[in-house]
């Protein structure tokens, strides 16, 4: 079996198992395990450029997750303005990725910042031109999400409810994507010994 149809079917395994168990908190786990598999396995290969991505997609997850499971930004009560809730809640995460954007988008210069000392190997890789399209694509779908919020909840559009019903899934496919890009590299870069373009 080819190695982009492993990959393909990998994706599309993870989404439908991320769907099934529906709990944040170990799909949160699961996504961390995969990071934390990719921040290894470039440790090990001493891959700078492998470890550093897989730090940045961890460091954003891990931000998000204390962020909302730590209710530092609440998901609203009974009494709660949903409003204000739903906008607070949307608009930080739209901020979160718009963040992942800038890092994985600046990421070789990050890496040569932060490893001065492996820099010579710190380079542009095949997968550098990926990942920062799945948080620009969650960042369209929070931006919707915080539309449709302020629509429904400021404007009585009671009715409109398409992005916040499918919104948990949208994210979980993302994670999803996410992973297999990343399993992806991994695989490249045993196969072939190198990741960059």
């Amino acid at each position: 079996m080819k190695v982009s149809n492993l990959i393909f079917i990998t994706i599309i395994a993870l989404a439908v198992f991320y769907t099934q168990v529906a709990n944040p908190d170990y799909v949160t786990f699961l996504y961390l395990t995969v990071l934390t598999f990719g921040v290894v396995f470039g440790v090990l290969k001493k891959d700078p450029n492998i470890t550093h991505i897989s730090a940045i997609l961890a460091l954003v997850a891990i931000s998000e997750y204390v962020v909302f499971s730590y209710n530092i930004i609440s998901l609203g009560g009974e009494l709660d303005d949903y409003l204000i809730v739903g906008s607070l809640v949307f608009g930080v995460q739209l901020a979160i990725n718009l963040i992942a954007v800038l890092l994985l988008i600046c990421r070789v210069q990050l890496s040569k910042l932060i490893s001065k000392t492996t820099s010579k190997n710190i380079e542009l890789t095949a997968f550098d031109g990926i990942f920062h399209w799945f948080f620009i694509f969650a960042g369209i779908i929070n931006l919707l999400a915080l539309l449709e919020n302020v629509l429904r909840n400021g404007f009585d559009f009671n009715s409109l409810t398409f992005i916040y019903d499918i919104y948990e899934n949208l994210g979980y496919m993302i994670i999803a994507l996410i992973c297999g890009t990343l399993i992806t590299m991994l695989v490249v870069s045993a196969r072939d010994g190198r990741v960059t373009q």
